[in-house]
């Protein structure tokens, strides 16, 4: 099993890198998002294999809950992500539509974009100390 301190050094590794594109190259950040999205159409990919999407989110909540209710610890994260899972692949196989629907009322709620460019030092000096704040405590616990 991956020890969790990995975990949280990769996450703050990578909370660094995106605090610093957002402050030094934020067209950087733009132009990525851009190509992604060419790259990557969701909405048809998702609906066009949602089945066999669908089957697999059922079999890795199935496994997540498994090892919630196997593991010493219970870490409640499995317990969480087991529950996400599981509503996610039902809602695939049953009722895509309401995924879809879920994205465009957020793509109306959220303007990311503008939002991160506005402002985009505020949540890179954030994310710069939350990363600072992770590796320290690897460093301190590994």
């Amino acid at each position: 099993m991956v020890n969790p301190m990995v975990i949280i050094l990769i996450i703050g590794i990578v909370s660094a890198v995106f605090g610093a594109l957002l402050i030094f190259a934020p067209e950087l950040i733009l132009k990525a998002e851009r190509q992604a999205n060419r790259l990557f159409m969701t909405d048809t990919t998702f609906i066009k294999n949602r089945i066999p999407i669908g089957i697999s989110m059922l079999v890795a909540s199935a496994f997540l809950g498994y090892t919630y209710s196997s593991n010493p610890l219970n870490e409640v994260v499995f317990l969480v992500t087991a529950i996400l899972a599981a509503i996610f692949g039902i809602l695939l196989l049953f009722s895509p539509n309401t995924i879809l629907q879920a994205e465009r009322q957020a793509n109306k709620l959220y303007m990311t974009d503008a939002f991160f460019l506005k402002h985009r030092v505020v949540i890179g000096v954030a994310l710069l100390l939350a990363s600072a704040f992770m590796v320290r405590t690897y460093l301190s616990f590994a």
